[in-house]
Parts: structure tokens; sequence; C-alpha cells
């Protein structure tokens, strides 16, 4: 149980601190582009490769790491963990297996949005 609510706190501060730090970056840039998202999207990347590896050299608890890796930056940035899960692919020689998981998430989640909306405004219209 004490694994749940280390994911849970985290998770709770990580979507607030998703909320503050996009909106911030947004209001400053404006509203042309989502400079927001692409701000946190770079930073949990960032922070995720930095949390990963410091855990591992540092011998970080279990719960410190769910609380941080899966609970904060996992709803600060689920991109962070595509963005490290495609790199471990490329470092470990899976080249073909990378460039498939990113063309699977990106390409399919593209056409997935589209789709839920597409099904939306049917069941609107009928």
């Amino acid at each position: 149980m004490e694994r749940w609510l280390s994911v849970a706190a985290g998770g709770a501060l990580g979507a607030l601190g998703r909320y503050l730090v996009a909106g911030w970056v947004q209001q400053w840039s404006g509203a042309g582009f989502p400079w927001g998202t692409v701000a946190v999207n770079l930073a949990g990347s960032f922070a995720l490769g930095f949390v990963v590896q410091a855990s591992l050299l540092g011998g970080w608890s279990g719960e410190l790491r769910l609380f941080v890796a899966v609970g904060f930056l996992g709803a600060f940035t689920t991109f962070s963990t595509f963005a490290y899960e495609a790199l471990e692919l490329l470092r470990t020689g899976q080249n073909f297996e990378a460039l498939l998981y990113v063309a699977l998430n990106l390409g399919l989640g593209l056409l997935l949005v589209g789709l839920g909306m597409a099904v939306v405004s049917a069941l609107r219209a009928a």
C-alpha cells in the first residue's frame, strides 16, 4: 500500500505542477502555439533522465523512485516516459523496435485523437 500512496501523492503534485508550469508558460508566450505543453514535455524529459540516473547511482529507495519518477513525473508529463523508453530501445541496439515504438505512439496517437473527436461529432449529430 505504501507504494500506491507514493505514486498517488507524487501524481497529485505532478498534475498541479503541470497545470501551473504549462499555464504560466502559455500566458507568457501567448496563444499562437502550445509552448506550455512543449515546456512541460521538455522539462519532464530532462527530469526523468536525471532521476533515473540519480536513483541508479545514488541508491534511492523504491518509494522515492516511485514518488518522483512514476507519480510526479508521470502526472507532470507522460512524454518523458515515451522519450526515455524510445532512447532505451536505441541504446540497447533495438533500432527497428525504437522506430516502431515512436511511429506507433505518434501515428496511432494522432489517428485515435481524431477518431475520438469524430465519434463525439457523429454522436452529437445523430
